[in-house]
């Protein structure tokens, strides 16, 4: 075979398996739920006077919310921020009755930070940049 033919397989390889993976593991995602709204309406952990909504929105330049429900039925709110050059992931699990949540994962940069590391990181959110105003938010 010459080394386009051997190209075309494996571009044919490659997108194949992307199609079986997403059948697979395809999720339904929604940008809009009541699930994103909750958690967004919540304290910070970190600083009772502030919500979770206004902490990202006042940290990070870029925002994406989505909800989707995990494959062991667990409501799992996703939050993706761009600042400068990095980029955060965080992931919230929602009671289904909307009585409480959890932080569960959390990535920098696509490295999922160990528990220890990642309250650490989420801390250091309540002091970095401020608001969108240019007003600092409160330390811890």
């Amino acid at each position: 075979m010459t080394l386009g033919q051997h190209l075309r397989v494996f571009i044919c390889v490659v997108v194949m398996g992307c199609i079986v993976g997403f059948v697979l593991n395809g999720k339904e995602i929604e940008t809009e739920s009541p699930y994103i709204d909750y958690v967004k309406a919540q304290q910070w952990p970190f600083n009772e006077e502030l919500l979770i909504g206004e902490v990202f929105d006042g940290h990070y330049e870029l925002t994406y919310w989505e909800y989707f429900t995990a494959r062991n039925g667990q409501h799992v709110v996703q939050f993706t921020g761009k600042y400068d050059e990095q980029q955060d992931i965080y992931q919230f699990v929602v009671e289904e009755d909307y009585t409480g949540f959890t932080i569960g994962a959390v990535k920098q940069n696509n490295i999922l930070l160990p528990p220890d590391q990642k309250w650490n990181f989420v801390k250091t959110l309540t002091t970095k940049k401020a608001s969108k105003s240019g007003e600092f938010l409160a330390g811890i």
